[in-house]
């Protein structure tokens, strides 16, 4: 492989990274890692960059033509904004404005970005607005020791499976909803093309001292919940749903899921149709855990991705 122009995309966990490695030219992933840390990889630059360079020994890869990198929407800010006519010339400094009443924390403390979805000068524009703390984004840039291996794109998980949508052709056919269940929270986006429709978050605390089933029971029922929000409050409707994440690889949780949203069709978020993926077992049981990975390996790829 050494010799492929390759891409890598990693999310970086809690106490985990997950990696998908894509091949442009074939349109294909080569391999996906889900690798246990003993720290929190934000926290501990050396740790990941260690973890990361044994990765890429123990696979022959030598050099990574792009390296992107997202962060749970847990750990950022993703908004989709309206930048009235008035404010068309001057964009980012209307978002900036704009960040500052979403938060309590100095808008200083964040690098933001945004991606126009639609509009023009004189209609204003709709733009997705993506922000990440700059205490993360520097570590990163300036802990690495290779600079080879430090992330050059930045961006939040909700944003990369936007992208992996958009890429796959699956947004061509309407609105879709997606239930990104991680142990450190629940992420439900309704992704459209070009459009952020709705995002939900469900917290994991509460469910700390529970046992498995009791946890998983709660967990689904606050999931059903913000799907009846959704339609109420965001008016999305949309009865089949996919999931992926850390708890999606977990039988029991996903059939006690199904049992409680009588009336919706849940499917595995597992198969793109147009992404080929690997079938070494390791890379095949991984997949679940790295759709955002798998999102953010396209990132340089184009195709109309943020």
């Amino acid at each position: 492989m050494s010799d492929m122009k390759l891409q890598l995309g990693i999310e970086v966990g809690d106490a985990a990274l997950k990696l998908s490695l894509f091949d442009p030219q074939a349109k294909k992933v080569l391999k996906t890692s889900y690798l246990p840390t003993e720290t929190s990889p934000l926290d501990d630059i050396y740790s990941f960059e260690t973890t990361l360079q044994s990765w890429l020994k123990e696979n022959d890869l030598e050099s990574i033509e792009s390296i992107a990198l997202t962060v749970s929407v847990f750990r950022g800010l993703v908004r989709q904004v309206y930048v009235p006519p008035e404010a068309s010339n001057s964009v980012r400094d209307y978002l900036s404005w704009t960040l500052s009443l979403m938060t309590s924390v100095d808008p200083d403390d964040f690098y933001f970005d945004y991606h126009i979805l639609s509009g023009d000068n004189s209609l204003g524009y709709t733009v997705l607005l993506i922000a990440v703390r700059r205490v993360w984004v520097d570590a990163v840039r300036k802990g690495f020791r290779s600079k080879k291996l430090a992330p050059q794109i930045f961006e939040i998980d909700v944003v990369s499976i936007l992208n992996l949508l958009d890429f796959d052709g699956a947004l061509e056919k309407g609105t879709e909803c997606v239930i990104k269940a991680d142990i450190s929270g629940v992420a439900m986006m309704w992704l459209a093309k070009d459009d952020l429709k709705a995002l939900r978050c469900v917290s994991t605390l509460e469910l700390v001292d529970k046992s498995k089933e009791d946890a998983y029971l709660l967990l689904s029922k606050h999931i059903l919940e913000q799907l009846h929000l959704a339609d109420d409050e965001n008016g999305v409707s949309v009865k089949r749903l996919k999931i992926c994440g850390e708890l999606a690889n977990d039988i029991a949780f996903v059939d006690i899921l199904r049992e409680q949203l009588k009336g919706y069709t849940l499917t595995l978020l597992d198969s793109f149709a147009n992404i080929r993926l690997p079938v070494d077992d390791e890379s095949t049981a991984c997949v679940l855990n790295c759709v955002g990975a798998i999102g953010a390996s396209l990132r340089s790829v184009g195709g109309g991705n943020p």
